[in-house]
């Protein structure tokens, strides 16, 4: 084996089976052929494997999916041996993406297998309540995200292994809502050992009124973005109740208001909203109501930060 990286190109692209050569190419093409291969996941038309088992193999066989039409290596974990190119490599014993390091790539399998192992004696986390269910998928996420068993796509195979979970679990997630930035803020907390930030997300992604409401907010951030940052690179949450938030008004529709916070949005109910309340506003957060999940609701209030 040599010092260089099996995975990269002598230029720094990933090697792929397409012949890319290119990093910005390969990023879209890579993100097109996922996005399908989701597609099939989400509508029950993906190979036997990629449901059901909730242990490694399961999470395997989604990495191969997603990813197997780019990829030669789509389905192996860093612990595994490595065939490119019908030669068998050694991979690299640990992976960094920006200052964090994760998992050594010889214990990732055991710490994966373990962490399965708990979840089949907890019986899937089924039965449980919304908070309680909510609260231990947060911390099987970050258990999977530290161990990041591939050595790409680790993201979004994880987040369809917990979609599955969770709809087996009787309590859907929504993760469109979530932006890029509050997930690489919750990953990184969980991988500091502080798993608040990633529990509050899923508490978010697993109640549906709340998470309307969240929707609600993105869409607007989403369409005003010639105006501002885009909305996957700020921390946008909801509200939680019984916190009291002061700031601006950004925005406010029917159903939702968005007010600026440091480096993101927060988004609540206009229920909360004092009478005659200005544009500088101080908010104390109530329950979210029900919602019917419509149609975006008219926008009445546009304010530029």
């Amino acid at each position: 084996m040599t010092g260089r990286d099996p995975f990269l190109q002598a230029n720094g692209t990933m090697e792929n089976l397409l012949g890319i050569e290119r990093a910005g190419e390969l990023a879209v093409t890579e993100a097109d052929y996922a996005a399908a291969r989701t597609v099939q996941l989400r509508e029950g038309r993906a190979p036997a494997g990629t449901r059901g088992n909730f242990d490694l193999a399961h999470l395997k066989a989604i990495h191969r999916h997603l990813f197997g039409d780019v990829y030669g290596w789509a389905g192996t974990t860093r612990a595994e041996p490595l065939t490119l190119g019908g030669v068998t490599v050694r991979q690299p014993p640990l992976l960094m993406k920006g200052t964090t390091t994760f998992e050594a790539g010889n214990r990732v399998n055991a710490r994966l297998e373990a962490a399965f192992d708990r979840l089949r004696a907890e019986g899937y986390l089924q039965g449980l309540s919304r908070e309680a269910f909510s609260e231990r998928a947060a911390d099987l996420l970050i258990q999977i995200n530290n161990a990041h068993p591939f050595r790409e796509g680790n993201g979004r195979t994880q987040r369809e292994f917990m979609l599955q979970l969770a709809e087996q679990a009787g309590h859907p997630l929504n993760f469109d809502p979530i932006s890029q930035q509050r997930m690489i803020v919750a990953s990184y907390d969980g991988i500091q050992g502080d798993p608040s930030t990633m529990r509050r997300l899923f508490d978010e992604i697993s109640d549906p009124d709340r998470v309307a409401v969240l929707e609600r907010g993105v869409q607007y951030l989403e369409g005003a973005r010639q105006h501002g940052p885009e909305w996957e690179e700020m921390y946008v949450a909801t509200m939680t109740t019984g916190r009291e938030y002061r700031g601006p008004l950004v925005a406010k529709g029917q159903e939702f208001f968005v007010m600026a916070s440091e480096g993101g949005a927060i988004v609540g109910h206009p229920q909360d909203l004092p009478e005659g309340h200005g544009r500088y506003v101080t908010v104390q957060a109530t329950p979210f109501p029900s919602v019917d999940g419509g149609p975006q609701p008219r926008l009445e209030h546009d304010l530029d930060y």
